[in-house]
């Protein structure tokens, strides 16, 4: 009777246990686009060490490829479906904040702290009329890469420093009858053709607003007469900055410039290779270099911006955002990585790309800066095929911009 008493008391134990409710950790989902390759894994990192010490709030990436993404991200505006943060490709960033597309996070930046942390290059690219719509991912920018056997058996030394040495190393190095040309660069009618153009209009001494000026043409002047003068490979016209780079591994050309993206190329070349700043103008004494990289960037109407800025913010802490720009393959947005660490200090190919970085302008910044590079586009391909002077050229692309500005 009394073993029946005991086990009845532990039966109705145990139901009453079984019967508590088991506390459940609400879950907050934040969802991020953006358009890294599935074969690169610094988001993805970044991703599964959030997800693997949170379990209050989970980060949900989609991949979109980069052609479908602007396209798929003004669907969600007109549809109200929105993502919590997107990635925006730098240039890009003034046309969704002027569009109202963003959450300004002026207050959330003020209370951080950590803006004079960045180079002004990549912050001001998330800038628009005084107020933060977004924080720098990543940065990218472009050097001169040189086969060093080719130029000594030239008779050349170390690497072109100013214009009138480029345009002598890319005569001296072009050898038709062996398919080599001088030089192999990204000149196509797209925005990476753009985005190699924009630095030799600027050490010209001119910009986007004043492409009517003589100084705005010598650059463009300057490319044309070399690719008119076969020293550059004719499929330039054509090429992405990656085909640039194949054909300067494939020892078809001297040089090309292209930015560390393309490093994986010459991982198992026969040949010397070296870096170096692009060529100024020496008369102008002005360097300058293209900014690329991505900006994190909260949308307007966002249903989680407090854990949106959580995830943005704890990605940007000093040695975790130091692996993030190395498992990418890119360079520091943030100084105080780029000066402190050993990764880039003691690569001197990395300490190349970190110092022309600091000559970095973003492209534009303007909401209407697809339109602007359109008009920069054609105007490269109408000097570069001959169908028009490159002074000709850039008026005609001035005279239309400031049409677009109005």
């Amino acid at each position: 009777m009394q073993k029946r008493s005991v086990l009845l008391i532990t039966l109705i134990s145990l139901l009453l246990v079984l019967s508590i409710p088991t506390a459940v950790v609400a879950q907050t989902t934040v969802d991020v686009w953006h358009y890294f390759a599935p074969g690169t894994n610094a988001l993805r990192w970044a991703v599964d060490e959030w997800n693997g010490s949170h379990e209050d709030v989970k980060i949900n990436h989609r991949y979109i490829p980069f052609a479908d993404f602007k396209r798929e991200v003004t669907k969600a505006i007109t549809t109200n479906t929105v993502p919590d943060i997107i990635f925006v490709d730098n240039p890009d960033h003034a046309q969704y904040a002027a569009m109202g597309a963003l959450a300004d996070i002026t207050e959330y930046v003020e209370e951080w702290g950590q803006a004079d942390k960045y180079f002004d290059g990549p912050w001001n690219s998330t800038m628009y009329e005084g107020k933060n719509y977004g924080i720098p991912q990543n940065s990218n920018t472009i050097v001169l890469f040189y086969n060093k056997d080719m130029v000594e058996a030239a008779g050349l030394e170390g690497p072109p420093e100013t214009w009138a040495d480029f345009r002598e190393y890319a005569e001296k190095l072009t050898s038709k009858e062996d398919n080599v040309r001088g030089l192999s660069m990204c000149l196509r009618k797209a925005e990476d053709g753009v985005f190699q153009f924009l630095p030799f209009l600027q050490m010209g001494g001119g910009d986007i607003y004043n492409l009517d000026a003589p100084e705005a043409a010598a650059g463009l002047k300057m490319l044309s007469d070399m690719y008119q003068n076969g020293w550059v490979t004719p499929e330039s016209i054509n090429f992405d900055q990656s085909s640039a780079m194949g054909v300067f591994a494939s020892q078809n050309s001297a040089m090309t410039i292209t930015g560390p993206w393309d490093l994986s190329q010459l991982k198992d070349v026969d040949f010397n290779w070296d870096v170096a700043l692009l060529p100024y103008k020496e008369d102008v004494g002005i360097r300058a270099s293209a900014l690329g990289g991505e900006n994190f960037a909260i949308m307007k109407g966002a249903d989680n911006v407090e854990e949106a800025w959580e995830f943005i913010r704890w990605t940007q802490r000093r040695d975790f955002v130091e692996q993030m720009y190395i498992k990418g393959g890119r360079l520091p947005s943030r100084s105080d990585v780029a000066e402190e660490s050993d990764y880039w200090r003691d690569d001197p190919v990395q300490r190349t790309f970190l110092e022309q970085l600091e000559y970095a302008k973003a492209r534009g910044p303007h909401p209407k800066w697809p339109q602007i590079s359109n008009e920069l586009q054609l105007a490269m391909q109408k000097a570069l095929t001959g169908q028009a002077a490159p002074e000709e050229a850039l008026a005609e692309a001035a005279a239309n911009i400031e049409s677009i500005l109005e």
